[in-house]
């Protein structure tokens, strides 16, 4: 085999042209291929295995070989050849990096071909996308090549029953939605948990049963994860705990205490009877909010609080002041359903903790659910240092190495796009409030639309989407509405967008996993159009939503849109919101603030969260000395 080491990798992808040699190797071993039988290739990878038994070491030199091996059976599965940058995208993720890769890349056959890489070593591999429909997507896809070279494969599904899973997770590649792999390891946990209680007569239950307790864990094995969308899912989501639920007993008493709640919250005053700040974001009643919350408990008899009384009120003003309908959640079937703030996807598994999420309900005037029991809970960090191996993909990693390293020892590697990027991004326009704001997207979108260009409009949340979408409608420009509650079906609101004219509207298009492509005419006519309607508080969304133009060498531009009522400027940045305001044409149009100004607010809120994970971190590891102290006693 042509010597391509692990440590001659990382040099190669810390240059800036890597290509030739890696390339070249796997080229080499691609016609050497060409010739064999579909047996022949798949004997070839079972002689690999084979010889990577006795081989001690991190000597990765057999990587272009297998890489060569999968890209000859995606070939013959697929009908393509993969282009060189897709080669050594697959090639920079198996050695363990994080590679930034632009949208319409092909990721999908990158991150397959990286599986079939590293599962010639490991005997788990394991796929993390970021949701089921595009878990059961990419491994329908990938699946004819893994057979082609009988490498084992399979997908984790939600409510599979544990011995199907088990199943699974037994197969050398197995792919999911990334919250699975997390929740499959805390239930784990909970049977060693209730294996280690069972003291007397425990090795004689396990003599009778024939096997040991362990067998009957989903997981054994952490040794790759190639995590999809890997910045969202390792930095972005990685403040929430991963957190195994268990649905308390319902008790009428208990539920009426959260609606009594709400009705008190609802007489009390700002200033006088509660105080609100960092941003709105902490609620807590002064003393004249405490005796009058008081006075109302013991006049109403008969609640059955499970926490203390303050707690319901306070948690009934937060979810009135700062949880907003269409933005932070959604009601669907009389149930209340949370939305993903970084791609705009609604939560099945997934509720408000500590009583909030019955704050909510009761907001809603919807039935009261019991309150879950946390069984067991992870950080994400902790959870991912399990591996041996973090690698994985995502369209914007540059500016997060140090975090990616700093939490998960893994390094970025940038892949350069197939075709030179040719998407023209128009400079901000700023706006003293949203109707100015509106107005100038609609006249924008008018323009942009008699040339017979698609038009994607970016909003932050779903309430956004339909404002902005009617605004379209009242013009007269038709438009379709992508708003995180299409899964399967979104990919058919997909193949419609890049259609000459097209109009549509979508909350966050981070983790999506489908792109728009363009038709000759819509091509011809400059491509797509990308109007973001707000800058986000980090602005790696931001270019997710941009790099949805311009794919494989498309033409297409983009232009974002600010207003001083924007989240970004009100919540984070009054002083930048009041001097936008003060500077204003007679349309509303400010040019007192520069793309400049808002990526330095940008990069501080991304620096203030690096922290908060940080401390998180630094707390779960304390809460771990703390537990092995007291086990050691």
């Amino acid at each position: 085999m042509i010597a391509t080491s692990f440590r001659r990798l990382r040099h190669l992808f810390a240059t800036p042209n890597p290509w030739p040699e890696l390339i070249q190797d796997c080229r080499h071993y691609e016609l050497g291929f060409e010739p064999l039988s579909d047996m022949e290739l798949a004997t070839r990878l079972a002689v690999i295995r084979a010889q990577l038994i006795q081989q001690a070491g991190d000597d990765n030199s057999w990587h272009a070989e297998v890489a060569a091996l999968g890209a000859e059976a995606i070939r013959r599965t697929l009908g393509f050849r993969l282009h060189d940058v897709q080669l050594f995208g697959a090639l920079a993720t198996a050695a363990g990096a994080i590679i930034e890769m632009r949208t319409g890349e092909g990721k999908t056959v990158v991150c397959g071909l990286a599986a079939l890489i590293r599962s010639a070593q490991d005997l788990s591999v394991h796929v993390a996308t970021t949701s089921d429909y595009l878990a059961e997507r990419d491994h329908a896809t990938l699946a004819p090549a893994f057979n082609l070279l009988e490498t084992s494969s399979g997908v984790l599904r939600r409510d599979a029953h544990a011995t199907e899973t088990r199943h699974v997770y037994a197969q050398r590649i197995t792919y999911g939605p990334g919250y699975l792999f997390g929740f499959d390891y805390l239930r784990d946990q909970i049977q060693l948990q209730a294996e280690e209680q069972i003291v007397l007569g425990r090795h004689v239950l396990q003599a009778i049963d024939g096997r040991d307790p362990t067998e009957r864990l989903l997981q054994h094995l952490h040794q790759t994860i190639i995590v999809d969308e890997a910045d969202s899912v390792l930095i972005d989501e990685a403040t929430t705990p991963l957190i195994l639920s268990g649905q308390q007993e319902h008790q009428p008493a208990a539920a009426e205490a959260y609606v009594f709640a709400t009705d008190v919250a609802r007489l009390l005053e700002e200033v006088t009877d509660y105080e609100a700040t960092d941003n709105g974001r902490r609620i807590r009643l002064t003393r004249s909010g405490h005796d009058r919350v008081h006075a109302a408990l013991r006049e109403r008899s008969g609640l059955l609080l499970l926490r203390p009384w303050t707690t319901y009120v306070e948690n009934a003003l937060y979810a009135m002041k700062n949880l907003q309908r269409d933005e932070h959640y959604v009601v669907t079937d009389q149930k209340v359903r949370l939305v993903d703030q970084y791609t705009g996807r609604l939560f099945d598994d997934r509720t408000l903790r500590n009583g909030l999420h019955q704050a909510v309900e009761a907001k809603e005037q919807l039935e009261i659910q019991p309150p879950n029991r946390a069984m067991a809970q992870i950080t994400r960090q902790q959870f991912f240092k399990l591996y041996d191996r973090v690698c994985g993909m995502t369209g914007t990693a540059s500016g997060s190495e140090s975090e990616l390293g700093y939490f998960y020892q893994t390094h970025v590697v940038s892949v350069p796009s197939h075709q030179p990027n040719q998407r023209h991004d128009h400079p901000t326009r700023f706006f003293r409030d949203d109707d100015s704001k509106i107005a100038a997207i609609v006249n924008d979108a008018i323009a942009v639309n008699s040339l017979g260009r698609p038009i994607l409009l970016g909003t932050r949340t779903i309430h956004d989407s339909r404002e902005v979408a009617q605004a379209l409608a009242t013009s007269g420009l038709k438009c379709t509405v992508l708003n995180g509650v299409q899964d399967e079906e979104e990919s058919d609101v997909i193949a419609q967008a890049g259609l000459p004219g097209a109009v549509t509207v979508a909350t966050n298009m981070a983790g999506r996993g489908t792109d728009i492509k363009l038709t000759a005419a819509a091509r011809t006519a400059g491509g797509l159009h990308v109007i973001g309607t707000e800058r986000h508080l980090s602005r790696r969304v931001d270019l997710q939503l941009a790099g949805r133009a311009a794919r494989q060498g498309d033409p297409g531009s983009s232009r974002f849109y600010v207003s001083a009522d924007d989240d970004l400027l009100a919540q984070h940045s009054p002083e930048l919101a009041s001097r936008l305001r003060q500077h204003c044409d007679e349309y509303g149009e400010s040019f007192a603030l520069t793309d400049a100004e808002v990526a330095q607010l940008q990069q501080r809120l991304e620096k203030q969260q690096f922290e908060v994970r940080r401390m998180l971190v630094q707390r779960d590891n304390w809460l771990n000395k703390v537990r092995e102290s007291l086990a050691a006693e």
